[in-house]
């Protein structure tokens, strides 16, 4: 294009693929740049395959869960919300449903059914898509953006968006480019680390029954003897410690808390009933299960795997026989069904993490369009930015809702 692109947009994302779209939809030139042999690489990952790609909350409720950047995302989120989202997928052949919590999949259950509906946003408005092909600067003069260098030369464009992802999974590209070029035009990079992230125990134990899922228990996170997060759910046991939904979604809690003290996780595995009524409730197992092995009675209440760890726990050999358990030790089984604890040494890297915390700063990006306050012409969209919300389609409508203003805003 002799004259420029009107937007050349940087990664090949859910941001980047939603601007790009909305950008040709108006009638804008627009080529979308991606350094990976294929677009979408990351968002094949969400959800396990499946995709949640939004969340049936009200704009209140994202707007809180966004915490700090709420008041950022309220021009996103008016603009482009997960109606629009769903209608615009199944315009492209993608029916989407509801599940628990609100979080929504499409009816494939496949990430690549989403994919392609993107890609063929962009095929039907003729956007220009360049793949293999990796961004070296963005260049400007006299605070206007005029173009992009890559490997294979300059590409003209009379604005820019960045939409590179944030620090998580690399190998699907997100390795923190974007950060290098917003600095490089003087944006504030505010420190990055894994907000959704599993981590590492001291108890070793772990490993005997990594791959063992516990539901239905309330996962509380204490510090110093004070509850910093709380979530009832469904959580992972791993061969380096415990992940999961509900692990996953105190993370950031954790996280943000690292460094004051020692961290650790409890496990009621009855959040439903009081010590007392779980004491009734094990009487009666023992009492009807006499001859048999402790071990039987546990099984009941915890996965089976999971039982003799428990009675180590508790000094009891899982071999005993149920009528042999002493009221001290029917106790100390007592205490670890409702408050089983790990001891968190570690937060796993960050190239694991689910989404990047930090980012760029979101005081120097105009919220009402997603341009940068410092260079006009330059945009930012997604997990670049400062913003991250909690699992469950919080974080891909983000990505879409910033994508698409900023291809509605372009000039």
């Amino acid at each position: 294009m002799v004259n420029g692109y009107d937007l050349v947009v940087i990664g090949g994302g859910p941001a980047g693929m939603m601007a790009a779209g909305r950008a040709g939809e108006r009638g804008k030139s627009v080529i979308l740049l991606e350094k990976n042999a294929d677009l979408g690489k990351k968002l094949l990952l969400c959800a396990s395959g499946r995709c949640n790609v939004t969340n049936t909350a009200s704009i209140p409720v994202f707007l809180n869960a966004y915490e700090k950047a709420g008041p950022f995302m309220r021009p996103s989120l008016g603009a482009f919300f997960h109606e629009k989202l769903r209608l615009l997928l199944s315009s492209y052949g993608v029916e989407t449903f509801e599940e628990s919590k609100g979080r929504v999949y499409p009816k494939s259950q496949r990430a690549e059914s989403v994919r392609d509906a993107l890609l063929s946003y962009l095929d039907v408005h003729r956007i220009t898509l360049k793949k293999k092909s990796r961004v070296l600067s963005v260049r400007a003069e006299n605070k206007e953006v005029i173009g992009v260098e890559t490997e294979d030369g300059f590409i003209p464009g009379r604005n820019v968006l960045i939409a590179t992802g944030g620090l998580s999974y690399p190998s699907t590209g997100s390795t923190g480019d974007g950060y290098g070029i917003a600095s490089s035009f003087g944006h504030t990079i505010c420190t990055t680390y894994p907000a959704i992230i599993a981590f590492e125990t001291e108890e070793t134990w772990v490993k005997q029954v990594q791959g063992t899922p516990i539901k239905n228990v309330q996962i509380t996170a204490c510090q110093q003897g004070n509850k910093i997060a709380q979530h009832f759910g469904e959580a992972l046991f791993t061969h380096y410690g415990i992940s999961g939904p509900a692990v996953l979604s105190i993370s950031k809690r954790i996280m943000e808390n690292f460094g004051n003290g020692v961290i650790r996780i409890r496990i009621d595995f009855k959040p439903g009933i009081t010590p007392g009524e779980l004491d009734t409730l094990l009487v009666k197992k023992i009492n009807s299960n006499g001859g048999k092995a402790i071990k039987t009675c546990i099984s009941h209440f915890v996965p089976e795997r999971l039982s003799p760890l428990l009675l180590s726990t508790c000094g009891i050999d899982e071999k005993k026989k149920a009528s042999q358990v002493t009221a001290k030790e029917r106790k100390k089984m007592l205490e670890q069904l409702k408050g089983l604890t790990l001891t968190v040494s570690s937060h796993r890297p960050i190239e694991e993490a689910i989404v990047t915390g930090g980012g760029i700063d979101l005081n120097e990006v105009e919220s009402r369009t997603m341009e940068s306050k410092l260079i006009n012409g330059l945009y930012f969209a997604g997990e670049v930015l400062d913003i991250d919300g909690p699992t469950g389609g919080y974080n891909l409508q983000a990505a879409f809702s910033t994508g698409f203003l900023a291809g509605n805003s372009v000039c």
